[in-house]
């Protein structure tokens, strides 16, 4: 193998959002796909330890949608998820959309890189959310061991927020999890499949769990209702239970979504629940709707929290909404809100998006026998 120049690897990093130190990359690689077919990848990256595979190819002189569907099955049968073209031109907008439809990235390799990290080998202002507009605004305040929330009404993207949140440690080869409390599982992949940042692909990987809380739960909240006493046993086993699964299953980030169905409206109970669900190692994201206050459902939960990001609706006629960090212990943050839509690709800044009013002043119902 030849010895690839450092800068080659941090443009790849930056394109997968993943840290070069954890990965090494190969060139010129020959392996067998499971039609038994051997097919030779330009250059493959390949984890050290956990997280999956990256093939990248040479944007050659031949045709480019047949090299692209040519790449495709290869990496297909390899079974490797993660793929991207080496490029040294631009693009134009039929070439950026076949990579799209195949979920294959370009790697400008034209760019100088610009990544770099600090001496524990983590990304130098470490992005959590893999949304440049969050992350510049929570800064380094977001660390392990502690629980945050995310906190907005129904529909206003807490989910995504979250998804974000998991692709984006998996992209760095942080094995995520999801604890679903009011959302079937079947029915929250097709709904985060859909979007094309990656979330199907991780999962597929086994870099994303899901989990969900059984009918168990609710018959044990219904004895603490009545029975006071029985409030630590509930939190015992419920903590306890998420704390193996994270420790066996060596997952660096998690999720409860929501967290209020494992709450019961008292402040000695949510806190003593909060703070065991901030387990050492481990950076919690919980969910809450908003009904007691503009942050929370109980109206406590939010005082247990190492920070609280609010989502709230901004205009409702283009979708937009308003995000903003309200409160992050242990490092500086930026208050200053901004608005985002919801698209294919996730949280995007509304100021992305070109904005197409409906128009007005003619009916959108026309009688059939006029059209005749």
């Amino acid at each position: 193998m030849n010895v690839i120049e450092s800068d080659f690897i941090q443009k790849v990093a930056i394109a997968f959002q993943v840290n070069p130190d954890l990965y090494e990359i190969k060139e010129g690689v020959e392996e067998e796909g499971i039609s038994g077919n051997r097919h030779k990848i330009d250059f493959l990256m390949i984890p050290k330890e956990k997280g999956s595979k990256i093939a990248l190819m040479r944007l050659g002189d031949r045709d480019f949608s047949s090299e692209v569907m040519v790449f495709n099955s290869k990496t297909e049968d390899l079974n490797i998820p993660f793929k991207g073209i080496l490029v040294e031109r631009d693009l134009d907008e039929r070439e950026r959309k076949l990579l799209e439809i195949y979920n294959i990235k370009a790697v400008d390799i034209r760019k100088q890189a610009s990544y770099s990290t600090d001496g524990s080998g983590s990304l130098q202002g470490n992005p959590i959310f893999g949304v440049e507009a969050i992350d510049n605004r929570i800064g380094n305040s977001i660390k392990k061991g502690n629980l945050y929330m995310v906190a907005g009404k129904t529909g206003v993207g807490k989910t995504t927020t979250c998804l974000h949140f998991l692709v984006n440690g998996a992209k760095k080869g942080e094995k995520g999890a999801i604890i679903l409390t009011d959302t079937r599982p079947t029915e929250f992949i097709s709904n985060s499949s859909s979007f094309s940042f990656g979330f199907e692909a991780y999962y597929k990987a086994r870099m994303i769990e899901i989990l969900e809380f059984s009918d168990q739960i609710r018959e044990m909240k219904y004895e603490i209702l009545s029975n006071r006493k029985e409030e630590k046993k509930f939190i015992t086993k419920i903590t306890t239970e998420i704390r193996k699964f994270v420790v066996g299953n060596n997952i660096s980030r998690l999720v409860i979504d929501p967290i209020t169905p494992a709450l019961v409206g008292e402040d000695d109970f949510i806190n003593i629940m909060m703070n065991a669900l901030a387990i050492p190692g481990v950076i919690t994201l919980v969910t809450s709707n908003v009904r007691a206050t503009d942050v929370s459902f109980f109206g406590i939960e939010e005082y247990y929290c190492s920070g609280v990001i609010k989502l709230e609706f901004a205009d409702a006629t283009y979708g937009t909404r308003t995000m903003s960090t309200i409160k992050m212990r242990g490092g500086s943050y930026d208050p200053t809100p901004f608005n985002y839509r919801i698209t294919n690709d996730g949280i995007v800044p509304a100021e992305e998006i070109p904005v197409s009013p409906s128009p007005t002043g003619s009916p959108i119902l026309k009688p059939f026998r006029d059209v005749m």
